[in-house]
């Protein structure tokens, strides 16, 4: 393939690293650090800017493919046109424990939940966030149109943020909403969890692309 990069966002900084898949040798990388904040909520331009930080100096230019990794456990919850309802939650934030609790009775307990999908909510899941925003914050959980987690948001706004919304295996599966075991999402949980049904990303496979960057990569 020539020239490719493997970028991560987590929770504490942005990394890029590009090779030459000919060789496997590392060519180039760059880092960022976040923004440092003591709460659950982040606004997720702040990885955007990280990430324009680490690629600085033209690190990405020559690149013909990226792959994206990012911070798991986080939610992103979107209105009809795209936009935020409120800053990002993302996983170390723990307010949803006891909706976590809450959730795994409403659905009949904790093997109910393993057999839906895999796992039983914890505090740290976009499921249980689901629930505690309907509770804590009515407003903006009425007003949530569209659910993402951090890899699927950047993905988006590295596309352009174009019609297609994708998502991976391994992220849906963090989710508490998406079952291993059929390969499908779970709507009837989001409704459990939030009260109303969303749009979920379309989930692809290892070896497919979600698209091609402005810039044609």
């Amino acid at each position: 393939m020539g020239i490719v990069a493997g970028l991560d966002s987590s929770s504490e900084s942005t990394r890029i690293v590009v090779c030459d898949t000919d060789t496997g040798a590392v060519i180039k990388q760059g880092y960022a650090p976040h923004p440092v904040g003591g709460s659950g909520d982040v606004d997720p331009q702040a990885w955007l800017m990280s990430l324009g930080e680490a690629a600085e100096g033209g690190l990405l230019e020559g690149v013909q493919a990226i792959g994206v990794s990012a911070q798991q456990h986080g939610l992103l919850a979107l209105d009809a046109g795209g936009v935020l309802v409120r800053p990002a939650l993302v996983g170390n934030d723990k307010r949803a424990q006891s909706a976590a609790a809450d959730l795994t009775e409403a659905l009949g307990g904790r093997t109910a939940w393993a057999q839906a999908v895999g796992a039983v909510p914890t505090a740290s899941q976009p499921v249980a966030k689901l629930r505690w925003l309907t509770r804590n914050e009515p407003d903006a959980a009425h007003r949530v149109a569209e659910l993402m987690q951090p890899h699927d948001w950047l993905v988006w706004q590295l596309l352009g943020r174009p019609a297609r919304r994708t998502t991976d295996r391994g992220t849906a599966s963090s989710s508490g909403y998406w079952s291993a075991a059929s390969g499908s999402w779970r709507p009837d949980l989001v409704q459990l969890a939030l009260g109303h049904q969303v749009r979920l990303p379309e989930v692809i496979g290892p070896a497919d692309a979600a698209g091609h960057t402005p810039r044609g990569c």
